[in-house]
């Protein structure tokens, strides 16, 4: 899974606009960039857990003091009198920004904790702008006919997103939605924490590893008694699912796995559907994913589960024949068998790749060392945009930080940090924070990376993971040229940011591009002949993965689009297990409680799916005039990502295809398989 962290802000009177941060510490190469006040330092990531605090109550009563003159305001209503004063203390709000990225990455727990109480006050002064009837008045009051039809949408936009908060309730309901918003923030914190905190292992010996590469025994050594502590931890597992030659070993890791958070998530999972459904219902909407959706491209419940619905049908006669070829594999181990169980389809995916494609992971994977794979993407992003990547001299929080900067014609227009490895109370997956959206001629971009590769060999999907991401911090560093935060950065509509991402996926398959980058221990490159042979085997799997996500989107869609008590938790996911994973349930594991997204997209888990019919569709420019295209690149970086949220997203995939779009490139392509 590959998501993309957006920090809750559905109150906010635009809720695409991504509140900015800035850090303590001075800048000090302004003169790099166009104007010495254009804010490009970092953040101040040494700022203790007491001092954190400290530095919320101060920006946080200054920016209550702030909005409560704005609101309150008689003067005549304009764009700079309104919106352009709002701007200013979102601005100002930038020293705290950071809060969600470091309750992710920061290894000092007191730190943590202050930026896991500083997020959820800022999330409940969101709640408080999008209630406020003073602040939604004065947008009101500005006359359309007078903007431009960027400035128009954005204000039409914010009068919509207000009228969704709950603005025009009574005093008394406004005061219920933004308990209840609080309320949703501080128990989708704790399911968080939960997951993250949560790391299980499993104890095995040396013979029962067969199979794993020689680094990674190595990098495992047995203790006194010969006994070796595996992790739930990615860089622990998934080797283990890949290419441990014993069954059980592999099924206890993914049982462990599947089981984090559980039990303590299961009553705060439940907690968290029911808040949600009730604040729906008190803002006029039959539940929690009918809210979620309504600001979406999607548009609906309905919409979604029809989409998903599609995929599926498309999917199901390459389902079976995927699932026939592993169960006759897994025969030839197991006689027996009847069926293929989770925890057995990447090793055997392995095995067939190897004697049916001739493709050995193992031998892929002594291509793809870390520090070089780090290079070749940002030298593809360099080569693709004409921009330069250059390190970035500044303070982290950890000594595994990489920071950089990306440079055009001599202007500084974005950082960025990346916090690659895995360590202990981190983050467990893998994931982009948009700290702070660039503002034309005022401030760039920032932009940070929590993954968690080793620091040596990579698998190849781990390659594609860390590509995806960095499609995600490019987003938001090139969609900061819009002059209002509210249309600035990644705020188009939810459902599309993964899009970008997932076309630059394409990239990790291309011989031109790994050839720059994919060297083993020898200095010998990649051969063609091998990435023939992956691209060759690359559909097979697609269609199993694909009707998992389905399975995933079902479960966030049918947690949320309905009366939570009219459904437990386990049952539910077991029936849809049953319906739509192309695998059976596995008993003793709960995977709703370590499934994070049914906090941070809810119901919109379809996303996935949604936005990659639309890279397919995108990526069908770049296919017909060359992946390295620059001058398509170039549109591309223009209409699409520079657009940002500055008119509907269906509108500016239009400017770049030049037709709507369309998931039928998607859906053939699921039917072909």
């Amino acid at each position: 899974m590959k998501p993309v962290y957006i920090a809750a802000l559905a109150a906010l009177f635009l809720t695409a606009c991504q509140p900015q941060e800035s850090a303590q510490a001075p800048a000090t190469d302004a003169a790099a960039t166009s104007s010495p006040n254009v804010l490009i330092d970092g953040i101040d990531s040494s700022l203790s857990g007491e001092q954190f605090t400290a530095l919320c109550d101060d920006v946080m009563e200054k920016a209550q003091s702030a909005f409560r003159k704005l609101e309150t305001d008689t003067g005549p209503a304009t764009l700079e009198s309104v919106v352009g004063v709002f701007d200013q203390i979102t601005y100002d709000l930038q020293p705290i920004r950071h809060a969600w990225y470091m309750k992710a990455v920061h290894p000092d727990e007191s730190v943590r904790e202050a930026a896991t109480q500083c997020s959820q006050r800022y999330s409940d002064f969101s709640s408080q702008v999008g209630l406020s009837r003073g602040y939604y008045e004065r947008l009101a009051a500005i006359d359309l006919s007078t903007l431009s039809a960027t400035d128009r949408y954005m204000v039409e936009q914010g009068l919509a997103s207000f009228k969704r908060a709950g603005v025009d309730k009574d005093q008394a309901t406004r005061d219920k939605i933004r308990a209840l918003r609080k309320e949703i923030t501080e128990i989708g914190n704790q399911f968080d924490k939960n997951i993250r905190d949560d790391v299980r292992y499993v104890t095995t010996t040396v013979d029962k590893l067969t199979g794993l590469p020689q680094d990674y025994l190595d990098a495992r050594p047995a203790d006194e008694n010969g006994l070796i502590k595996i992790s739930t931890d990615y860089p622990d597992i998934n080797p283990i699912l890949s290419y441990a030659e014993n069954d059980d070993l592999r099924k206890q890791l993914r049982i462990a796995s599947r089981s984090r958070g559980y039990p303590q998530n299961q009553d705060i999972l439940k907690t968290l559907i029911k808040k949600r459904h009730e604040l729906a219902n008190l803002l006029g909407f039959e539940n929690f994913a009918a809210l979620s959706m309504d600001d979406k491209m999607i548009g609906s419940p309905e919409n979604a589960d029809a989409f998903l619905t599609k995929v599926g049908l498309a999917l199901a006669e390459p389902v079976k024949k995927e699932l026939d070829i592993l169960l006759a594999r897994l025969k030839k181990i197991d006689p027996q068998a009847t069926q293929v169980q989770t925890w057995q389809v990447s090793y055997l995916m392995n095995l067939i790749r190897q004697e049916d494609y001739a493709l050995d992971s193992k031998e892929v994977r002594e291509y793809f060392q870390y520090d070089k794979v780090r290079d070749g993407i940002l030298q593809l992003t360099e080569d693709l945009f004409a921009v330069e990547i250059r390190p970035w001299k500044t303070q982290t929080w950890h000594e595994d930080v990489e920071t950089y900067e990306i440079v055009e014609n001599g202007q500084i227009i974005g950082r960025f940090y990346m916090d690659n490895h895995p360590r202990d109370n981190k983050y467990k997956h893998a994931a982009h924070w948009g700290l702070r959206s660039g503002i034309k001629d005022k401030q760039i971009a920032l932009s940070g990376l929590a993954q968690n590769f080793p620091k040596g060999l990579m698998e190849h999907g781990q390659v594609e993971t860390f590509l995806h991401e960095f499609g995600h911090l490019i987003h938001n560093i090139f969609s900061g040229n819009q002059k209002w935060f509210a249309i600035t950065g990644m705020s188009m509509e939810r459902d599309f940011v993964e899009a970008p991402s997932q076309m630059l996926e394409e990239w990790i398959w291309d011989y031109d591009t790994l050839k720059k980058f994919a060297v083993n221990k020898e200095g010998e490159t990649i051969p063609k002949a091998l990435v023939d042979k992956m691209v060759k085997a690359r559909d097979f799997g697609m269609a199993t993965n694909t009707a998992t996500q389905i399975y995933y989107a079902n479960l966030s869609l049918n947690y949320y689009n309905r009366e939570p008590d009219s459904f437990e938790l386990e049952p539910l996911m077991v029936k849809l297990a049953e319906t739509f994973s192309p695998y059976p349930h596995v008993d003793g594991t709960h995977f709703y409680a370590a499934f994070g997204h049914l906090n941070g997209y809810s119901s919109n888990y379809y996303t996935y799916q949604w936005s990659l019919a639309i890279a397919t569709d995108l990526f069908s420019k770049f296919k017909e005039a060359g992946m390295r295209n620059q001058k398509v690149a170039a549109e591309y970086r223009d209409k699409v990502l520079g657009a940002a949220g500055s008119k509907p997203a269906a509108a500016f995939v239009e400017d770049f295809l030049g037709r709507p779009f369309s998931p039928d490139a998607y859906i053939d392509k699921l039917k072909s398989l």
